[in-house]
């Protein structure tokens, strides 16, 4: 194991165990059911909630090399084919720092899906067994819908990005003076997810807290659900954060044979502007 990644490792194993913990405590509270979407009783649901978030990750990790083509060809449908495709060596590896922190973005983006579906009273009612409790509403939605839907979207995105696949405007299919344009097609669509997340965060964290204020009758127990349940989501993606980290090498062998087959060569090149 490299250096790098023997803190991440330290951390990432206590804080999911310290997650699986926290989903496991209603189990030791009143009550038959926790999840009215998913079948038996408090304890299958406890189980599911572990279950499930890592098993969406994981599958993604194994489809992203899978969705890279796809996100080239929408990205190349987005630039009107006036840009063409090369690829780029990635010097700099993650510190271990950065391997935790890039868990955030993921995170808050499940949390984030998560609060949008407690504004629907419809919706949180499947969610869980009292959707008045706007605090666990989230927690749970965050935990079984949030995080497939951020692994969807993420983790193709961390894989294209580590791929190193760049485009350059094709200066000669213009008939006017035009700048060079060059980009990364994974930072391409990270900037745009960001840039949603950073917005929305706002919005749906001042609604959620002006839906506390109306209607719980425990605020600071629903508050510190609501502003403790992003850390706990976060700690969840550290561990499959991680786990990309050590296995992007082969990862990025699968992308290469991918992008063979979109006619982009995959022998680095280097970017010179003259």
């Amino acid at each position: 194991m490299e250096k790098r990644f023997l803190v991440p490792a330290i951390i990432s194993v206590i804080l999911t165990a310290f997650a699986f913990y926290l989903a496991l405590l209603p189990l030791f509270s009143g009550g038959t059911e926790l999840i009215p979407i998913i079948p038996g009783n408090k304890a299958s649901d406890a189980i599911a909630s572990i279950i499930i978030p890592f098993f969406f990750m994981f599958i993604m990790l194994l489809l992203g090399p899978v969705m890279v083509p796809v996100l080239i060809r929408l990205h190349k449908l987005i630039k009107l084919r006036k840009f063409e495709y090369f690829v780029v060596k990635i010097e700099k590896k993650l510190s271990g720092t950065r391997i935790l922190l890039r868990a955030i973005f993921p995170g808050l983006l499940a949390v984030n899906i998560a609060m949008y579906i407690s504004f629907s009273s419809s919706l949180s009612s499947y969610i869980y067994i009292d959707p008045n409790n706007v605090g666990a509403t989230i927690e749970y939605a965050a935990i079984i819908i949030g995080v497939p839907i951020a692994s969807l979207l993420v983790l193709p995105l961390w894989i294209l990005q580590y791929s190193g696949v760049m485009c350059s405007k094709k200066i000669e299919l213009y008939k006017r003076p035009v700048t060079p344009d060059i980009e990364s097609v994974g930072q391409f669509y990270v900037k745009m997810l960001k840039g949603y997340v950073g917005i929305s965060t706002v919005v749906s964290y001042t609604l959620v807290l002006f839906e506390i204020f109306q209607t719980s009758t425990s605020i600071y127990y629903t508050m510190l659900l609501v502003f403790i349940d992003p850390i706990v989501i976060i700690m969840i993606f550290m561990l499959i954060s991680l786990v990309f980290e050590m296995k992007a090498n082969n990862l990025n062998l699968r992308v290469n044979k991918s992008l063979e087959k979109l006619n982009i060569e995959t022998a680095p090149k280097i970017i010179k502007i003259e």
